[in-house]
């Protein structure tokens, strides 16, 4: 009984040992996605591409972003959203800080503006829904609080109906955090 213990024991080591010193190589293996390693500029390249933009583009613009899914995050939102074109919406995108923050400001005041979420006619969008749009997406890049801006222009638009949006949306890109009139500047 102690013989048949013993070599099963000597049994159990020849085999676990090898075992074990495999355990470590199998985390150091690549993530495989069909048969090409992906990562995450991978991801948003393919996902900005989508949308009409060209790869070479996107590459470029994946490449140089800190967090490249928040980007592709981004145009995603706002071609999904409206009818802004990828190229646009990736222009947007990569120039601000907060890219999510930027789609949601755009999709937000498009979807509670009814005059800017015009439907498109038959020849495509028209010069001035398009300029519009373009305002918006500028508009919603240019603010540095995405989320406090969308809201204002929304509840401006909603409370001044004789106000074209394009107007709220400059009123409220131009609106000073400490407006003079309610707190003055007091001289000694």
């Amino acid at each position: 009984m102690i013989m048949l213990l013993a070599r099963l024991q000597s049994l159990i080591t020849i085999t676990l040992v090898p075992v074990s010193l495999l355990i470590p190589n199998i985390s150091s293996l690549p993530v495989i996605a069909g048969s090409t390693d992906w990562n995450q500029f991978d991801v948003c390249i393919t996902e900005i591409a989508h949308y009409g933009v060209k790869k070479d583009k996107a590459a470029f613009a994946c490449s140089d972003a800190l967090i490249p899914k928040e980007l592709s995050q981004c145009v995603a939102m706002i071609y999904k959203a409206t009818p802004i074109e990828g190229d646009d919406a990736l222009n947007a995108c990569y120039q601000v800080r907060r890219p999510i923050d930027l789609g949601h400001c755009v999709a937000d005041i498009y979807h509670a503006i009814p005059k800017l979420s015009l439907k498109a006619t038959e020849n495509g969008l028209t010069t001035e829904e398009k300029s519009s749009l373009l305002t918006l997406l500028t508009s919603c890049r240019a603010s540095l609080r995405p989320g406090h801006y969308s809201e204002c222009v929304i509840a401006v638009n909603r409370n001044l109906p004789n106000m074209t949006p394009v107007k709220a949306l400059n009123k409220c890109l131009a609106a000073e955090d400490f407006p003079r009139a309610l707190f003055p500047v007091y001289e000694p």
